[in-house]
């Protein structure tokens, strides 16, 4: 019951941070800052990176900027996003 709710509360902080960003005219979530938000959840970065991947469609729309460093991808270009989010704490701003 408790991974749940850090689950549900890690989309909403997602939700948040992706709108916080269109809003400040940014189009692009850092992985990083994926997984930093996931950590405040206690969810590993993978678990992190899997439920933000997952919530493609549902939370955000766009692509995905592939990693010239290491596997897998370095951030998301956001083309769509919720009009709006409750207003999140400072600390999930990039």
């Amino acid at each position: 019951m408790e991974g749940t709710r850090r689950r549900r509360e890690f989309e909403v902080a997602i939700r948040d941070a992706v709108a916080r960003l269109r809003r400040e005219g940014k189009d692009r979530i850092e992985r990083a800052h994926v997984e930093e938000i996931g950590g405040r959840y206690e969810l590993s970065p993978e678990e992190a990176r899997e439920l933000f991947v997952d919530s493609r469609g549902d939370v955000w729309k766009g692509e995905f900027v592939e990693s010239a460093e290491e596997p897998g991808w370095e951030a998301v270009r956001l083309e769509s996003v919720p009009s709006s989010a409750t207003d999140a704490p400072d600390d999930l701003s990039v």
